[in-house]
């Protein structure tokens, strides 16, 4: 038997909330026990393997480990710093889910490779004391950002983005997001963005692909803000209209 956990410290508990669900998920059969707990200031995922799967477990834990840390740390890295005017509170938010999509799959690639792959990980511990470079790339980043942003720049930055990503997509289907394997991605969980009309179009936005295809109808409120910041990178499947 092979145990295997995560730690965070204690007011970063939502982290290990998002961990616990999206590795229950995608290791259907290869865990054997899946429990979080509270050891002390530290919040705890722990893991128990069944036989033979150590390895890959260790694979899914370090890769949404760089989601955690691409996207949480990043957005409390940011979140400070980031108050242009021209944007109100709902705009900047969204902002800022940009700036952390722009360059996720080469932080996500970064974080990995900073991962030792061993039976415990403290998330803020690798965040801490391995990951300087990133530090001081985000800090470049900020430095470019200007102090006034306009809604029309905001839409145009986010076009950008998504066209240097083209040919991915994820699918959109009843308020939740899913990738090419069909696997529920959460990462507004690891935001402020949870709830709102705005959470599906950051969840999109997050998701760091060049198109969402919508499976279902979604509400008015919705329908607005996807319109409105994505355009004609959101596609209207077969099925959307059978709903």
């Amino acid at each position: 038997m092979e145990i295997l956990k995560v730690t965070e410290s204690e007011h970063n508990v939502s982290n290990i909330v998002y961990l616990y669900g999206g590795l229950s998920e995608v290791l259907n059969g290869a865990a054997r026990n899946f429990s979080a707990y509270n050891e002390g200031k530290r919040s705890v995922l722990e893991i128990e393997a069944a036989g033979g799967y150590g390895e890959l477990i260790r694979g899914e834990i370090e890769d949404k480990i760089s989601d955690v840390i691409a996207v949480n740390y990043k957005y409390n890295f940011f979140v400070g710093q980031v108050h242009p005017l021209g944007l109100n509170e709902i705009q900047r938010g969204i902002l800022i889910s940009a700036l952390i999509s722009a360059d996720i799959d080469e932080d996500k690639k970064y974080i990995v490779k900073k991962v030792s792959s061993e039976n415990e990980y403290a998330v803020d511990g690798l965040f801490n004391f391995r990951l300087s470079a990133l530090k001081r790339k985000w800090e470049n980043v900020l430095s470019y950002i200007p102090k006034t942003f306009s809604v029309e720049q905001l839409k145009d930055f986010i076009a950008f983005i998504m066209e240097e990503k083209a040919g991915t997509r994820v699918f959109a289907d009843k308020g939740k997001v899913y990738d090419v394997h069909f696997r529920n991605m959460r990462r507004t969980l690891l935001t402020p963005r949870v709830y709102g009309d705005d959470k599906l179009l950051n969840e999109i936005i997050l998701s760091g692909v060049g198109e969402a295809e919508l499976l279902s109808p979604v509400s008015e409120a919705e329908e607005g803000y996807l319109k409105e910041y994505l355009g004609d990178k959101i596609i209207l499947g077969k099925s959307y209209f059978c709903n």
